[in-house]
Formats: structure tokens, C-alpha cells, sequence
């Protein structure tokens, strides 16, 4: 009896890894589309028409409220230019939906199911959205659409986004060079076309900035440490819970904000709930829920901070430090970074940006916290500002412009 051994190199199992998950993702999301196709019929209410906004070349996606900050700068500056366009959304809390301007028509979508069924007949020269996975998980490719493009709403590295974020998009509103780098290192590594990266910025910046100049001076008695977790599996409330806080607390010479990403009351809204219960009679605790986190990033002295990108928010527009936990992204599977070969940005850069934690760290907390307050480290930010962030405080003009040229492109096709 003859035995056949078969290799195949890892290369090889990543791609054809790649190629059963999109498979399957396109059965299962092409039936569950179906499906409610025909819900809708047998309910009477029909198809969705494709038609709805015919006459018009740009339209946007937002899943929530929270992301209206991305896209009005931009909708601001095409309004300016007397150009119209679309904003699409989720949410019927969403205050884009209820921005008045004879340049922009809007429309409440529905839920997300709904929503992958609504944006499959579109018909556009131009969609962006801030959602990433086009193709791969619930929102489709239109065939009636020239051109997807993926906005980029935090200046982290793309390491943190879950597996093939961008492949399926024709473009990427980039907010830094470091994005720019690991997309173009995901395409050579997957053999996948190359997108058009656009050094666009951070558009929300130009509202946050707008706001700070508004905001008064906030008179405290005590100083203030904000905590801004991400949401994900490896953050701080995640990881530790409410031993955290009863640590934090030990010191009670200064006062904390806890401002939970929106993201957990979705994905861990168990967990949330136990620590707001836990300290809604706490006077030295506060929950801010507001969508712009202007005003508690102001009162702050210092935030305490994981992976998330609010942290770059912090020292970008108000040059304070940050404690960071550390964080072993390398044994993290199901995203971007498991398969780029170098260190990520936030990784390189983070000691310029303030102080770094770990778990053996977590019951002196307090009296780090306290060390930090005292003796403020020295930073280096506003070089480090200069080579992380495009077009601060004028990203929405820039994107403007950007969506105009491919559009132009399109018409010339």
C-alpha cells in the first residue's frame, strides 16, 4: 500500500482559509437576504425600491448615531459646493436623519437585516460608510454601485480590525501613514487587488475641535481621571471588571469618569450594567454616554486607556497623558494583525504618549494613578501629531474633494 502525503505551506492554508469564509459568508448572508425578501412580499411590502435616490451620485451609510460625526464634515463641505447627496442610516435616533440642508435627502433603513436588503438594490456612483467588511459579513456589494469606499473613524493601526476589513472596498479614507502601510502589506500578502488609499484625516476631529474652542473653562476641585476603555474581548472592564474600579478608588483624592465605548452596551451589555449598578451611588463616579466625549476629555487631567483610539483623541486634541494597559495583540486571532509581520503603530508609539500598565499592575492602580497626577510625564506629541494624522481640523474639506475626483473619474469612464 502506497501512502501520498500532501503539503500544503502555510501561504497557501491562509488563502484557502480566506476563500471558505467568504463562500460561506456570501451563502449564508445572499439566503438570509433572500429570506426576507420574501417576508416582505408575503407582508405586502414588496421589494425595496432601488430607485429611491436615482438622481443622486453620492450616498453615505452610518449603522448608528454615533458615527454622524464622520460623516458630517464631509456632508457639509458637498453642501457648500452645492452637491447632493444621500445619508442612509440604522438609526432612527441617528441626528443626521433630522440635519436640514436642500443638498441632503435622508432616510431611516432599518434594522441591520433590513439594511443589508436596502443597500443590495442601490444604485450610486459613490456609497462610503464607516462599517468594514463589505462583502464578507451582513452588507453586500450593489451591482447598481461604481464605487464603495471604506471611512476610517479612529486614527488606530488596522491590526484591530477583525479579518479582511477592507479587501472587497475600492477605496479607504485613511486617517495616517500607518494605515496606509498595513492595508498595502494585507493586499501584497492576499494577492488582492489594490484600493485606492486616500490621505484623508479624521473627520470627526474637525467637529471635536470646533466644540473644544466652545467649551468654557471648567472650574474642579479635584483632579480628574477619565477611564476610556475599548470594547472589545482584551479591554480593561473585559479583562478585569469591577476589581478595577475597587482598586482605583483606594485613593480617594481625585474623581473618575467612566466612558464606556457605545460599542459594549451592544456587545457586553451584561457586564456594563453590573458596573453602573454597582456604582450609581458613587459620587466619585460619573458615566458619560454623550456621542463626542468633548467635554470629559476636557475636565481630565488623565485617561486610562487600552487599545482603543480615543486615547489618541486625548493627546492629539488636548495634549494630556494616558496610562495604557499592555496589551499582547499577538494572541489575538480573528483580526488584521495576525497576519502582519511587524509591530503595530499604537505599539510603536505609545511611550510618547504617556505611561504603560499591566495586569500585575491592577491593585496599585491607585498609586500609579496618583504618581501621574503629581509628575505629569514629558511628551512628544506634536511631532508625533504631525506624522499620525492628515489634515487636522480640515479632514471633511479634503474628503469632500477626494469623493468629487472619483466621482469625476467614474463620469469620464
Amino acid at each position: 500500500m502506497i501512502g501520498i502525503l500532501l503539503y500544503i505551506d502555510p501561504a497557501s492554508t491562509s488563502a484557502l482559509l480566506y476563500i471558505i469564509i467568504a463562500i460561506a459568508a456570501t451563502l449564508g448572508f445572499a439566503l438570509r437576504g433572500f429570506f426576507y425578501k420574501v417576508k416582505n412580499l408575503i407582508l405586502g411590502k414588496g421589494f425595496v425600491s432601488s430607485n429611491d435616490f436615482e438622481d443622486i451620485d453620492i450616498i453615505f451609510y452610518s449603522e448608528g448615531k454615533q458615527y454622524w460625526h464622520v460623516f458630517s464634515p464631509i456632508i457639509k463641505a458637498l453642501e457648500k459646493k452645492n452637491i447632493e447627496c444621500v445619508y442612509l442610516s440604522s438609526d432612527k435616533d441617528d441626528p443626521g436623519l433630522t440635519y436640514k440642508s436642500e443638498f441632503l435627502k435622508t432616510k431611516y433603513i432599518g434594522n441591520l437585516t433590513m439594511t443589508s436588503v436596502y443597500l443590495n438594490k442601490i444604485k450610486a456612483k459613490f456609497v462610503g460608510m464607516t462599517t468594514p467588511q463589505l462583502d464578507v459579513m451582513m452588507l453586500r456589494r450593489s451591482k447598481n454601485v461604481k464605487h464603495y469606499a471604506h471611512i476610517v473613524h479612529a486614527p488606530i493601526d488596522v491590526f484591530t480590525y477583525r479579518k479582511f476589513a477592507f479587501d472587497y472596498f475600492d477605496s479607504v479614507f485613511c486617517s495616517g501613514p500607518h494605515q496606509i502601510k498595513g492595508i498595502r502589506k494585507l493586499e501584497e500578502k492576499r494577492g488582492t487587488d489594490k484600493k485606492l488609499l486616500l490621505e484623508s484625516g479624521l473627520m470627526f476631529y474637525d467637529v471635536m475641535l470646533e466644540d473644544i474652542k466652545k467649551l468654557p473653562q471648567i472650574e474642579k476641585k479635584r483632579p480628574v481621571v477619565l477611564i476610556a476603555p475599548t470594547w472589545k474581548d482584551y479591554s480593561i472592564i473585559n479583562r478585569f471588571g469591577l476589581d478595577f474600579f475597587e482598586n482605583l478608588l483606594k485613593d480617594d483624592s481625585y474623581d473618575i469618569i467612566l466612558r464606556p465605548h457605545p460599542q459594549t452596551y451592544v456587545s457586553y451589555p451584561k457586564l456594563i450594567a453590573e458596573i453602573e449598578e454597582k456604582y450609581k451611588d458613587e459620587k466619585r463616579i460619573t458615566i458619560d454616554r454623550n456621542p463626542l466625549g468633548t467635554e470629559s476629555m476636557l475636565r481630565a487631567d488623565l485617561m486610562i486607556s487600552d487599545l482603543s483610539g480615543v486615547f489618541w483623541d486625548f493627546i492629539f486634541l488636548y495634549s494630556k497623558p494616558v496610562l495604557l494597559l499592555k496589551t499582547d495583540f499577538e494572541s489575538i486571532e480573528g483580526f488584521e494583525g495576525s497576519e502582519l509581520d511587524y509591530e503595530m503603530w499604537e505599539m510603536q508609539e505609545r511611550s510618547k504618549a504617556g505611561q504603560i500598565f499591566d495586569e500585575n499592575d491592577i491593585k496599585n492602580i491607585s498609586v500609579i494613578v496618583k504618581n501621574l497626577l503629581d509628575n505629569p510625564p514629558t511628551m512628544q506629541l506634536e511631532e508625533l501629531k504631525k506624522q499620525s494624522v492628515y489634515n487636522l481640523g480640515s479632514a471633511g474639506e479634503v474628503a469632500a474633494n477626494q469623493i468629487l475626483d472619483i466621482v469625476s473619474e467614474i463620469d469620464d469612464e
